[in-house]
């Protein structure tokens, strides 16, 4: 895995081959073959393990956080950083986006996160309707997943105050859902 990321660092998605992962690991196609038909197969291994670990930032959300945007603003960063030291994580981000093939991974676990706000959200709150809540909780999860790509993409944004207001939306958007 790491030379299939160093790879995509180096050439990028559409320059990635098998035969050039192979080479870099000192692998024989075969070796390779075995565990992985092709480099979107490569791709969907990297893609789960830097949603794994974005994910695992969420285990310490709280839905009833007072302020909620300094914890939401904290979440946006690590998830960021996150993604900035998971070898070639911005590429792997793109991928996920880009090729419909892989794009079941990032849902996937866009829809995890959501399942996971949902059901911390209606344990405090009960008596919310989960189908909103967890509808609220996938578009929240999409909105910081573009701004992380857009500060992938926008390195001229200013990152701190783009972070510092999605926290605030999202934050506005969670306070709504709670009054409801």
């Amino acid at each position: 895995m790491t030379a299939a990321a160093e790879l995509l660092e180096e050439v990028g998605f559409e320059g990635l081959s098998t035969n050039m992962i192979c080479k870099r690991a000192g692998l024989t196609p075969p070796a390779l073959y075995r565990y992985f038909p092709n480099k979107y197969a490569v791709l969907k291994e990297l893609g789960e393990r830097l949603m794994e670990a974005q994910n695992a930032l969420l285990d310490d959300w709280n839905p009833a956080a007072e302020p909620l945007a300094p914890q939401i603003e904290h979440f946006l960063r690590e998830t960021l950083l996150v993604t900035r030291t998971f070898k070639a994580g911005g590429w792997i981000m793109r991928s996920l986006h880009a090729t419909p093939i892989l794009s079941d991974v990032r849902v996937e676990s866009h829809r995890r996160m959501a399942t996971l706000m949902t059901e911390k959200t209606v344990e405090y709150r009960p008596d919310l309707d989960r189908n909103q809540v967890f509808a609220s909780a996938r578009v929240s999860v999409e909105l910081g997943y573009a701004l992380i790509e857009m500060l992938f993409d926008e390195p001229t944004i200013d990152e701190d105050a783009a972070i510092r207001m999605t926290a605030e939306i999202l934050a506005d958007h969670q306070r709504r859902l709670l009054r409801a």
